[in-house]
């Protein structure tokens, strides 16, 4: 079994789309795309929803969107955040 590709995440304001966020599956791969401009919270709900599209592309919107919401919820209520870095900061290893 192929490994598929990790889908790229670029970061860009989506006013013009009217859209939080975006997918495009191209083959083995994907890309998705998020304004930059949400919230913590949304921004987790949003790459949830995004990678549902490529993950079970054969779903409806409704279905992508009920199970993205309840991914999201889940991972927030275990305290899952974005921790942002300090330019000259290196990140924790962790060890097991």
């Amino acid at each position: 079994m192929r490994k598929s590709k990790q889908p790229k995440v670029i970061y860009r304001k989506l006013g013009r789309e009217q859209a939080w966020g975006m997918a495009i599956h191209d083959g083995n791969k994907g890309e998705i795309f998020i304004d930059p401009r949400l919230s913590p919270r949304r921004e987790l709900e949003v790459i949830c929803h995004e990678q549902l599209h490529l993950s079970l592309p054969d779903l409806s919107e409704r279905q992508i969107d009920r199970i993205g919401k309840e991914v999201s919820r889940t991972l927030w209520r275990l305290n899952f955040r974005k921790v942002l870095l300090g330019k000259h900061t290196t990140p924790v290893k962790i060890t097991k």
